[in-house]
């Protein structure tokens, strides 16, 4: 490829770069190309949820070996380099003389970029959400009926692109379940779906945005059970309570237990209180996360959580 076609400038559009290599390659869908992609390299970076946000064309890969991965696809002519670098056009010529007549009619013009009507409205999350949570709710399996289940959530700001992400990890007694995915702000929430696409789990939070420090995060948590032949959508409250720097991790709290205020006691202790808080506020939790719907739905109340960041605060 001449040097003008790698210029500063080019229109590199990997977007459009990243539809054409899905429909060369016969994958509908980001977790049909990261199979393809994983199969070829099993330590690939691509990441199927990073991947909605390259092919809305609204971020690219930072990682080089991404790129790799990708040009790998299409036969060994094609460097990650050229991938990267050159322009939509001379990435299309150069993709018409390997396939020919297989080559899709694309157009040339720029796809349209979802900046114009972006999905949810703008907004920058306040960086004192930042930190790990102690997260409570129902358990959903089947084969765990009226248990709570605990896991550890770590909120984290990607200082360079601006970026939320957030990860949920479960220790359940076969393995960890760990899910990960970026966090938009929608008005005073904030949403978060995550997957794990190597046990086809996704779960989707939405957390009310609480005031500073963000004792406590109060919310909804939606997907489908694990472990259960039917896979069935289901939702329930969350409760995720900060833990404070330096307190030891609590892996070891995480994974199933008793709906019981003694259980939730021992589960506060982790997040550094003592233990009147804890029996203080223990209650307030299970009201939280036990309460039937209204309506059959399920909502969090905010005045449920004022009540429990008052007495979370409290010393």
């Amino acid at each position: 490829m001449s040097g003008s076609d790698r210029g500063e400038g080019a229109a590199h559009r990997f977007a459009d770069k990243l539809r054409l290599i899905m429909r060369l390659t016969g994958c509908e869908t980001q977790k049909a190309l990261y199979t393809r992609l994983k199969a070829s390299n099993p330590d690939t970076s691509y990441d199927p949820v990073r991947a909605y946000k390259w092919i809305q064309g609204r971020a690219s890969p930072r990682n080089h070996s991404v790129y790799d991965d990708l040009a790998r696809l299409l036969g060994p002519t094609v460097t990650g380099e050229e991938l990267r670098t050159c322009s939509y056009e001379a990435f299309c010529s150069l993709l018409a003389e390997l396939y020919g007549d297989q080559m899709p009619d694309l157009p040339l013009s720029p796809s349209r970029q979802p900046e114009e009507r972006p999905v949810y409205p703008a907004g920058q999350l306040p960086d004192y959400l930042a930190g790990r949570y102690l997260s409570i709710s129902r358990a959903w399996s089947p084969h765990w009926p009226g248990m709570m289940i605990c896991g550890v959530s770590t909120l984290s700001q990607d200082g360079g692109a601006g970026e939320w992400g957030l990860e949920y990890a479960e220790h359940l007694p076969w393995d960890t379940l760990t899910l990960s995915g970026q966090v938009q702000r929608v008005g005073r929430n904030m949403i978060a779906p995550l997957v794990d696409m190597d046990v086809e789990m996704a779960i989707t939070f939405t957390y009310v945005i609480p005031p500073a420090p963000a004792a406590v995060l109060a919310g909804i948590m939606s997907g489908v059970t694990l472990s259960d032949t039917e896979m069935r959508p289901i939702a329930c409250r969350v409760l995720s309570l900060r833990l404070p720097e330096g307190v030891a991790s609590p892996d070891g709290m995480s994974g199933y237990f008793d709906a019981s205020s003694d259980e939730v006691e021992r589960r506060l202790s982790c997040c550094g209180m003592t233990a009147e808080q804890a029996a203080g506020l223990a209650p307030d939790i299970l009201d939280f996360l036990l309460a039937s719907g209204d309506r059959g739905v399920i909502e969090a109340s905010i005045a449920s959580l004022n009540t429990m960041i008052g007495k979370s605060l409290a010393r």
